[in-house]
């Protein structure tokens, strides 16, 4: 088992991965295929990050990853983890005070309408700060980091919330911020599903650009759908 374990971050390794990216792959791997099976202690940090030849802080980043996208759960005594049932680890967490999917329909009206208002009323200054965050999010999905992934994604969407020029629709977004931006943290564990998503901020931001605001909200809804999709929901869930 442990041969396999070490065999499996090898190969994340060798394709390019992140550190954190090819350790949160591996454990999620091996998770699913039932080494360890649920409500099994994981191992102690110092063992597991010594198991995979990973630093300490490797493995917090992928631990949070895995608890986020509840691979995982944090033990009722607050020392250590458990892992998740099957079907709790496929699915938005249990503790999360909304389901995905009714984070999904939010985003789906909010953040396509916002779209379709920062078109008609961006500023140069404001496309410099989306193409900024459209830049990092592109180089976080070559190189794999999911940490700086996830932060582009959110980035890129409060950056059009901001510049819609509604007050109400951009304080609904801070309100659930936190909730909001796990939603965009679920494809993760995906591989192949962090380039799709660039290209649809491309085509997003090209709308805005030129001042389509049918096109922004268009592009926009069709993001957060296929989102939706990355993240598991099913066809009859989307928006």
């Amino acid at each position: 088992m442990i041969d396999s374990i070490v065999r499996k971050q090898s190969e994340a390794d060798a394709v390019g991965e992140s550190a954190v990216a090819a350790t949160v792959r591996t454990l999620a791997s091996m998770i699913a295929d039932g080494r360890w099976p649920a409500g099994t202690a994981l191992l102690p940090q110092r063992e597991l990050a010594k198991l995979l030849n990973i630093s300490r802080a490797t493995l917090r980043e992928a631990i949070s990853v895995l608890l986020t996208i509840g691979k995982i759960k944090a033990r009722d005594n607050g020392r250590g983890f458990t892992i998740a049932d099957l079907a709790q680890s496929q699915a938005w967490s249990s503790a999360a005070p909304y389901s995905l999917r009714e984070v999904y329909q939010l985003r789906h009206v909010v953040e396509s309408y916002a779209a379709q208002l920062a078109a008609m009323s961006r500023t140069e200054a404001d496309l410099a700060r989306l193409r900024q965050a459209l830049d990092a999010f592109r180089r976080a999905a070559i190189s794999s980091d999911l940490s700086a992934y996830a932060e582009a994604d959110f980035e890129f969407h409060r950056q059009i919330l901001a510049l819609c020029g509604n007050r109400l629709l951009v304080d609904m977004h801070r309100t659930f911020a936190d909730v909001m931006q796990e939603s965009q943290r679920m494809p993760v564990l995906r591989p192949g599903d962090l380039w799709p998503a660039v290209k649809e901020h491309e085509l997003i931001l090209e709308a805005i650009e030129r001042g389509d605001p049918d096109g922004a909200n268009y592009y926009m809804r069709k993001h957060i759908s296929m989102g939706g999709s990355r993240s598991g929901l099913a066809p009859s869930e989307l928006p």
